[in-house]
């Protein structure tokens, strides 16, 4: 079943090890000409079993989605992997620095108290930003993100953790271990074996019914059936 990213209706779903509240603060280290910048910053809780933004499936991915409505640029990093106990005092942290056209976010659990990391996800509204075009540093992503803002715009960038212990919090999700695919995805998803180890991956038709064409390929097995191959993984 393909699954649609309905990116305006932004709805963050959460749950699991600690409370599902949303903090919010308002943080900006601002360098020059960026005296007019605003940042509204607000986290999840620790996500236990549900990973969704609007009914678009992100278990195994960490993403970066951003929106752009020419007054206000919303930027969240979905399935941010931190400690399950940020610091007491400071809490989950994320900054932003604006240098020219060059955005970075710096984001931190400020030594976290439990031997344990987990998913968070973590959004900034930021106000007052020039038209034009700007690069995003975002860790753990390698490589800048190139944002056009000149006009209205919207994008999704994701890296698959497929094979990352944070990918499956309950059975049957993608990145979870099994041993045949009725197991997977309530039986309309595929085990796969990589390196060794079998775990669930969504089936498809073609490559755009998988969760993020961009990182999976549509093909089938010896059978003739199809699935969502895994073409990098973190």
């Amino acid at each position: 079943m393909k699954k649609y990213l309905i990116l305006p209706l932004f709805v963050f779903i959460i749950g699991g090890c600690d409370d599902s509240e949303t903090n919010t603060n308002n943080n900006v280290n601002n360098n020059t000409n960026s005296s007019d910048v605003t940042v509204e910053y607000s986290h999840t809780g620790c996500k236990g079993t549900d990973k969704n933004l609007s009914d678009y499936s992100f278990s195994g991915f960490e993403c970066v989605y951003y929106n752009y409505d020419e007054e206000i640029l919303q930027i969240s990093h979905v399935n941010a992997i931190f400690n399950c106990c940020p610091d007491e005092t400071l809490g989950l942290t994320g900054d932003l620095t604006v240098d020219g056209t060059q955005l970075t976010l710096t984001e931190s659990d400020n030594g976290g108290n439990c031997n344990c990391v987990c998913p968070y996800d973590l959004s900034y509204d930021i106000s007052g930003l020039e038209n034009g075009s700007y690069t995003l540093g975002v860790e753990p992503f390698s490589q800048l993100l190139e944002l056009d803002l000149n006009s209205s715009t919207e994008d999704i960038v994701c890296i698959d953790r497929l094979l990352s212990v944070m990918t499956c919090d309950q059975a049957g999700d993608r990145g979870c271990p099994c041993t045949e695919s009725s197991e997977c995805m309530g039986g309309d998803g595929y085990c796969l074996e990589i390196n060794s180890d079998n775990v669930c991956v969504n089936s498809c038709e073609t490559t755009e019914d998988c969760p993020v064409p961009e990182l999976e390929e549509c093909i089938e097995d010896s059978f003739g059936v199809k699935y969502c191959n895994p073409l990098t993984i973190e």
